[in-house]
């Protein structure tokens, strides 16, 4: 699995039929310290996730292992939105809580 961070999306009208009902985005890779990588790929979202999310990754065959992505041809699936990571007692992230923002 890797982290990334939601970066675009992907509009595509003529798609195979097993990748139809998916949402594609561009996710940037992240390293253990949540920083850019340079390194992006298109991912089959499965946890209706957005733009500036932090997500977790599953490739290769994995990628095809959700019911959302069972039988298509993926080889790279969205299947969590990160909440907060921490190592040891430091908090590296912790995502922004909207209704706490206001």
């Amino acid at each position: 699995m890797k982290l990334g961070k939601v970066i675009g999306n992907v509009v595509s009208t003529n798609k195979v039929e097993n990748i139809n009902a998916l949402k594609l985005y561009v996710v940037e890779y992240l390293d253990e310290n949540l920083e850019e990588t340079n390194k992006s790929s298109v991912c089959a979202d499965t946890v209706n996730s957005g733009a500036g999310d932090i997500v977790l990754l599953c490739s290769s065959s994995s990628a095809r292992i959700t019911s959302t992505t069972k039988d298509a041809c993926v080889d790279n699936s969205i299947v969590a939105i990160v909440d907060a990571i921490s190592s040891g007692r430091k908090v590296i992230y912790k995502k922004r809580n909207s209704m706490s923002d206001f």
